[in-house]
């Protein structure tokens, strides 16, 4: 198979299922580099300027016979607009534009939901990373651990000693590989290998850091650390440095290991855009290639508009032996008959054409159906198309919201099952409009309501979703007064 980094001419051809030694835990499997090319491009589009400029031969490649200064002064110039970052941001927002809704034991929300990942998140902060990192890269994951063994001997003790399940938020990019049981059951996971940053000590004031991998099996797991001075993979590789791994045959130890209390392996996974188990595609990739052709347009127009903005003087009949001669808005030059001196600079309509193609990809992202999302409007757009493009934002949006329900359901049912307890249960509202009621529609269904067109329940769940009264707004034996 054939990898290659959008601008660049640089192909690597990779024949195995694998990079690296199928002995080492830091091996990346084939799933894993068959995604790698999309997370790359999301993670350039929602990184933004400083990251494209780092890796910019890759994304702003350098022209055929440019000199290599002029090319870091049109580089340096560029700037990113996130429009992409944007909409990721915009739609995480209309998902949990009201808060996560859980029902159960007073644990969940009076204690567990004020800190679910052990750093003092809450439970809609931690929710809202899940789905910009899903949204961004096609899926997420959340691992649930437990603290080692104590001698607490109930729940009572444990929660007296703080000692709880946290959530540990899993970039897919940190995913090395897996496997899974495809005789018993298909989507069950026999192992997850995930790459870790560990941080050591080091004298009194500094300190190290290694890679590792922790390898998860349901009942187990292990921790490989890579040594200090790692290798990197000799040749091409067609991924920037930020995704290249290290070749680790013989350079790792087993410096950790365990038992799970569990056993299955207590990893759940939030698809935005699911193409196989563990595998997906990022839902915004197309309107990330837009947005790169955009940055790349831009940088074009921002550096011919500076060159342009500088004439260059021309001297007819005169040659660069003259000496002795001063140019300014204060001076006035004479010239022998014949000779001509005249500023040079490029015709108004020379930049039309840019500036054309660039409002073209602007439209082309507005069109993409979810551009409902964005707060930036770019083109007119007629009822029908607002319409269409409502319902295919709001199907996404749907179905993302599903998922993140879903997933954090299973996240809480395992957490139940380190505590023994029973879990909660988790709802998410679908309700990505915000249509606040105006008093005239208040009034019409105060007149429904005074004819018994409909009951008091429906006339609070109608408040409710108007945004009238807030979603934990308890009924009222009486009907709520209409002003």
């Amino acid at each position: 198979m054939t990898y290659s980094v959008p601008g660049s001419v640089r192909t690597h051809q990779v024949s195995s299922s694998r990079l690296g030694s199928v002995d080492s835990p830091f091996v990346r499997t084939r799933a894993v580099l068959d995604q790698m090319k999309g997370w790359e491009i999301m993670k350039a589009v929602t990184t933004g300027t400083e990251y494209l400029r780092e890796n910019s031969e890759t994304f702003l490649p350098i022209e055929p016979r440019e000199d290599y200064i002029a090319y870091l002064s049109r580089v340096n110039r560029a700037v990113f607009t996130p429009y992409t970052q944007r909409l990721v941001r915009s739609a995480a927002g209309l998902i949990l534009r009201k808060p996560i809704n859980i029902e159960g034991d007073p644990y969940w929300t009076e204690i567990f939901n004020k800190d679910v990942d052990g750093c003092g998140s809450d439970l809609d902060e931690y929710a809202r990373r899940l789905l910009i990192c899903a949204l961004t890269y096609g899926h997420c994951h959340t691992l649930v651990d437990f603290p080692a063994p104590s001698t607490a001997r109930n729940l009572a003790e444990e929660r007296a000693l703080n000692r709880r399940p946290y959530w540990i938020e899993v970039d897919p990019t940190n995913v090395y590989g897996w496997r899974l049981d495809r005789e018993s059951n298909y989507g069950s996971l026999t192992q997850v290998r995930i790459g870790e940053k560990a941080v050591v000590a080091d004298g009194d004031f500094g300190e190290k850091v290694f890679d590792q991998i922790r390898v998860i099996e349901p009942g187990r797991y292990r921790v490989f650390r890579q040594e200090q001075q790692k290798q990197e993979v000799q040749g091409d590789f067609p991924y920037p440095a930020s995704f290249q791994q290290t070749e680790a045959g013989g350079e790792y130890q087993l410096v950790e290991s365990g038992p799970y209390s569990l056993d299955q392996i207590p990893l759940v996974t939030i698809y935005a855009n699911k193409t196989d188990v563990m595998a997906s595609r990022p839902p915004l990739l197309d309107i990330a290639y837009l947005n790169l052709a955009h940055f790349q347009r831009q940088a074009d127009l921002i550096h011919s508009l500076h060159i342009a903005s500088q004439p260059m003087l021309v001297l007819e009949g005169w040659d660069d032996q003259t000496k002795d001669m001063a140019i300014g808005v204060n001076y006035a030059m004479a010239t022998q008959p014949g000779n001509q001196v005249y500023y040079v600079q490029p015709a108004a309509t020379a930049f039309e054409a840019q500036s054309a193609e660039i409002q073209e990809l602007q439209q082309q992202m507005a069109s993409l159906g979810i551009s409902t999302l964005s707060q930036q409007k770019f083109v007119a757009e007629s009822a029908d198309a607002r319409r269409l493009d409502r319902i295919d934002t709001n199907s996404m949006l749907s179905m993302v919201s599903m998922d993140l329900e879903s997933g954090l359901q299973k996240s809480y049912n395992l957490a139940a099952d380190y505590l023994g307890i029973k879990p909660p249960k988790v709802s998410i509202s679908r309700d990505f409009d915000l249509q606040r009621l105006i008093g005239q529609d208040i009034t019409a269904m105060a007149q429904l309501f005074e004819g018994n067109i409909i009951d008091r329940e429906e006339f609070r769940q109608m408040l409710v979703q108007g945004e009238i009264l807030p979603m934990a707004a308890e009924a009222q034996d009486q009907a709520p007064a209409v002003e």
